[in-house]
């Protein structure tokens, strides 16, 4: 009777480009395998000590999991000698179960949907999971050995005090609860936790919302930004229009941006796929002058040899790969914005300008001239219309008088 155990990575592409690791089981010369949470670039696996390399991240905890899934295999093997049972890999498999390896605790199990989703080509919402994951084993090093019923209330009032500590927001803490909870939820469908030890009974995310924080500019700032001499910030230049276009074009996304080519342009119009919502997009270009001279600028203004209208990809979307993609975006959208925040201060604006206030400026100043909410949701892309309510700034106090002043 010869038996081993050993974790592999398996020969076999994923369509991310990773491969994955496998707990193998050989019985006398027949061999089965078993999914583990992980898949990696070969690049961050060792073949010779079968385990992360140092420079994969968080790999001390990733290797501490592996091996806790390789000893519960040899122990399954242990007791299959020491029970009398038959010596054989349907005999093993009866003991071990797939479901089982699933069975993980908190941190692997959390580590798990986080690849699933970076698969699936949901990159943000990957990175999100990754920022959690992190910020709970700086909070609790030790978390990597939890099960699901160690985050109780008591837990997460603690990581929440944490995190405030920390210089955290009411946002940034929701965003980690958020994850948490739809972690929670989902282990409690996969049957790893049973739901009497769900800890969202007690602690309510909704307590963490914020006072809505003014994000559009007003028509005079606004209109400081259109009236910028660009003479004196040559290098804003750039962010400057790119911003303006944005809200021209009915608050277009960065992302979206990014995308635009010249020839998505018939005459005044171009359609668009929202990266975010799957939802297709016909706007028509304003007539004014402002956009003329936009668009001017960018045909004159070529960094790189590409088609895109904008000067954010270096080279066509193809060629970068989902993480590439996201990290190009990003960064530029972060010096962007830099160079707006100089500007803005320029001008004299208090708010924060940032991408976003385009889109949250078109949305209010559409419904202050008295367009409505079905309408601003459909020209922004929105799936619901509650996402555009977040949009829209509150009317003040000297608005309500005059719009309600003549009802009768």
């Amino acid at each position: 009777m010869k038996a081993s155990v050993k974790i592999i990575l398996k020969k076999t592409i994923l369509n991310d480009g990773t491969f994955p690791i496998n707990l193998r089981i050989t019985i006398n010369r027949k061999s089965k395998f078993y999914k583990t949470p992980y898949n990696v670039l070969p690049k961050f696996w060792d073949d010779k000590a079968n385990e992360f390399t140092s420079k994969f991240p968080n790999y001390l905890q990733c290797n501490r999991i592996l091996n806790s899934i390789k000893q519960d295999a040899s122990k399954i093997l242990d007791t299959m000698i020491e029970d009398g049972h038959n010596f054989s890999l349907e005999s093993f498999d009866t003991l071990f179960r797939p479901e089982e390896v699933e069975k993980l605790n908190f941190i692997a199990y959390f580590e798990e949907r986080k690849l699933q989703l970076k698969e699936s080509g949901k990159i943000s919402s990957s990175s999100s999971y990754c920022d959690t994951i992190s910020a709970l084993i700086r909070f609790k090093p030790t978390i990597t050995t939890y099960d699901f019923t160690k985050i109780n209330y008591d837990f997460l009032i603690a990581f929440e005090s944490s995190l405030r500590a920390n210089g955290c927001n009411d946002g940034g803490i929701g965003v980690y609860m958020r994850n948490i909870r739809a972690i929670y939820n989902s282990a409690i469908k996969s049957k790893i936790v049973s739901s009497e030890f769900y800890p969202f009974k007690d602690y309510v995310i909704s307590k963490l919302k914020s006072s809505k924080v003014k994000k559009a500019l007003n028509k005079e700032d606004l209109q400081s930004l259109l009236d910028y001499d660009i003479s004196k910030n040559k290098e804003g230049v750039k962010a400057l229009y790119t911003y303006l276009f944005s809200f021209y074009c009915r608050g277009m996304n960065f992302t979206d941006l990014a995308e635009l080519k010249w020839t998505d342009i018939n005459l005044n119009d171009f359609s668009y796929v929202r990266n975010k919502t799957g939802i297709k997009l016909n706007v028509k270009i304003p007539d004014n002058n402002y956009m003329r001279t936009i668009l001017n600028y960018f045909k004159i203004y070529r960094p790189f040899d590409t088609d895109y209208i904008f000067p954010i990809l270096d080279r066509d979307e193809k060629l970068y790969t989902k993480e590439e993609l996201r990290d190009r975006k990003k960064s530029v959208l972060n010096y962007y914005g830099k160079l707006l925040n100089t500007i803005a201060l320029e001008c004299e604006i208090k708010n924060k300008v940032t991408f976003y206030t385009a889109r949250h400026t078109f949305a209010t100043l559409s419904l202050k001239k008295g367009i409505n909410t079905v309408m601003i949701k459909q020209a922004l892309g929105h799936q619901s219309i509650k996402t555009t309510e977040t949009y829209l700034e509150d009317f003040n106090t000297k608005e309500l008088d005059k719009a309600f002043e003549n009802l009768i």
